[in-house]
């Protein structure tokens, strides 16, 4: 077939937005591509979202002006967005009328596309929500779109954005939205693997609209530890699909790798080739193509995975299975060898920074643990392969871009106890502390275990009948959680907070480093007030309502809702029993207690907290 109509970006991640610079750089590669759309959409910039019905001051107006009249030069159309949905009063003709003066402050900057956007917002009573966001798009393309002489179809999200099937908010949305309306659409579900031809007929079907793909690849707001640098896989177009925007990663210049294959998949989806479409991405964008074996071709190859909980380093995986170990440490050396060259772009070097110094981390862990595993380690003795593994397992952990870090660290295990070093269960002499997790304990349970060992306790992995204190992690099944809740003993956790009955509903929010102490003067607050950093970069938050008894310490500064929350003993909890002992919440999230995520900070509230609860 024919490329698509509406090719584009959509800067609508969650964490700090492009700069101008940033943008300017993608505009002048934007409109040579074929993605000839830039959808202003980022969600940390408030005038767009919380605070949608405020002018924008003369000096921000300013700046999206030069940015719309940068883009027209280069042969990219400026669609800004707005996202009112959030607290719209959708009755009310203010409303209306605000979020048509909102975008005539833009228009009269020069801005000539919009698009309305009500993704992420809460849904209640759903067939009436869409029925309602339809007459907003109905009523805007009415009052404002027409009058200003944009005769272009509404470009609009809904809240339901994802999935195949017609639900009550689309058939109340197709009751109101304009006919020709374009919808945007994330795929089978927000962040996916694969988009069939299936997929797209199912979706138009359900919106009765023509849809414009918004393509979740390859943004990493949900992870902020890793980049995506390989080219864009499992997509298909057809019938239905008019278009794509690819939301890209935090890092402009990085993202450039997969949106050049973007590019090509747009231009013409039968005839896209992932594997060339790569090798000309990388052509392009990183410069470095003069041979020499440095470079940043590795660190892509290890940064190529999709979606983002597919294999992360094939090449390396099958090496490591069939126990090639010199083709598993050539791999390695790559990476160790990671460096940009004279000739890559300034800007790829800086923004990716932090991976190259981890690939290079990586890189050299996983070649002293091949030289271990493979029997060529020339060192004088054990003790010298064991303190040099060791050492490149504290390099590894301190850093926290993520460059194929759990493969490398199963490696380095392994190849310590090749050494004859077998991790012990049980470390300190005090309170004994069993942190339940699953049978392949990621790195922060393990982390947990020698940093709660280090402050005197008696803490090791599993379960343990004569514990004193049970720590739940999202790594354990839900009936462990279950059956830990029965326990009289004080319980922590950041995973089953509802089956635990310490909260009525919980959340994970993505690309957050900080929380807000509420409770200064609570043992749990560790001495802290106000804001306080709790993780190196920007990641997720386990936040929760908790039970009415319990005493929030800490909560997430952008919901309000609690991230350390402590009930006491004899307390009712959510699920309206008895808290048979003490129990808390926390805030972390699927990395546990990372050692590269932590802050010095965190660590002191978990252990104020630990302490707390053990009374």
């Amino acid at each position: 077939m024919s490329g698509l109509a509406w090719r584009g970006v959509v800067e609508g991640f969650y964490g700090e937005p492009w700069s101008h610079a940033d943008r300017l750089a993608w505009f002048d590669r934007a409109g040579a591509l074929g993605l000839d759309h830039y959808l202003y959409a980022p969600k940390d910039d408030p005038w767009h979202r919380e605070r949608w019905r405020e002018p924008y001051p003369a000096d921000r107006l300013a700046e999206l002006a030069r940015l719309g009249r940068a883009a027209a030069e280069r042969g990219v159309r400026f669609v800004y967005s707005v996202s009112p949905g959030l607290d719209m009063r959708f009755a009310d003709d203010a409303d209306h009328e605000a979020l048509a003066a909102k975008c005539r402050q833009l228009y009269d900057a020069g801005i000539r596309s919009f698009a309305l956007l009500f993704d992420d917002v809460p849904m209640e009573e759903p067939e009436l929500l869409g029925r309602q966001h339809g007459e907003v798009a109905a009523r805007f393309e009415r009052s404002f779109l027409r009058p200003a002489g944009i005769h272009e179809p509404v470009l609009f999200c809904p809240t339901d954005y994802a999935g195949l099937e017609r639900t009550p908010y689309r058939i109340g949305l197709d009751r109101t939205l304009p006919r020709d309306a374009r919808v945007l659409w994330t795929g089978a579900d927000i962040v996916v693997g694969r988009v069939t031809s299936d997929d797209i007929a199912r979706a138009a079907a359900a919106f009765g609209r023509d849809l414009v793909l918004w393509d979740n690849f390859p943004v990493n707001d949900f992870d902020r530890s890793r980049v995506f640098l390989g080219p864009l896989t499992g997509r298909e177009a057809g019938p239905g699909l008019v278009g794509i925007v690819a939301n890209p990663m935090v890092e402009a210049a990085p993202s450039r790798l997969a949106l050049h294959t973007v590019a090509e998949w747009a231009a013409d989806p039968s005839a896209y080739e992932p594997s060339a479409a790569a090798d000309r991405a990388y052509r392009a964008v990183a410069g470095d193509d003069d041979g020499d074996a440095a470079g940043l071709r590795t660190l892509v190859d290890a940064c190529s995975a999709w979606p983002p909980g597919a294999p992360r380093w094939p090449r390396l995986d099958v090496a490591v299975a069939a126990e090639r170990w010199d083709d598993a440490a050539t791999l390695l050396r790559g990476l160790a060898e990671t460096a940009p060259s004279a000739s890559t772009p300034v800007d790829l070097a800086t923004q990716l920074g932090p991976w190259i110094a981890a690939a290079r981390a990586t890189g050299a862990a996983g070649v002293l643990a091949c030289r271990v595993l493979g029997g060529s380690w020339d060192g004088a003795d054990h003790a010298d392969a064991i303190e040099a593994l060791s050492a490149a397992r504290r390099l590894l952990e301190a850093e926290f871009a993520d460059v194929a870090r759990a493969a490398v660290l199963a490696l380095v295990d392994r190849a310590l106890e090749r050494l004859g070093v077998v991790g012990t269960r049980t470390h300190g002499t005090g309170a004994k502390v069993a942190v339940l997790t699953c049978p392949n304990p990621a790195p922060g349970d393990r982390e947990l275990v020698e940093f709660l060992g280090r402050s005197g306790m008696r803490a090791h992995l599993g379960d343990d009948p004569a514990a004193d204190l049970l720590i739940v992690t999202r790594g354990a099944t839900e009936e462990t959680a279950r059956v830990a809740a029965s326990r009289p003993v004080p319980l922590l956790a950041w995973g089953h907070l509802v089956p635990l009955g310490l909260a009525t509903a919980a959340a994970v929010p993505l690309s957050l480093d900080r929380i807000r102490i509420a409770g200064p003067d609570h043992p749990a607050a560790a001495g802290l007030d106000g804001d306080v950093v709790v993780y190196r970069g920007r990641s997720k938050l386990t936040v929760a309502d908790p039970p009415e008894d319990a005493a929030v310490v800490a909560h997430d500064p952008e919901s309000g809702r609690s991230v350390i929350g402590v009930t006491p003993a004899g307390s009712r909890l959510a699920d309206g029993s008895i808290a048979p002992a003490a129990r808390a919440t926390f805030f972390l999230a699927a990395d546990g207690f990372a050692p590269w995520l932590v802050t010095p900070e965190a660590r002191a509230l978990l252990l104020a907290t630990v302490r707390e609860l053990l009374g």
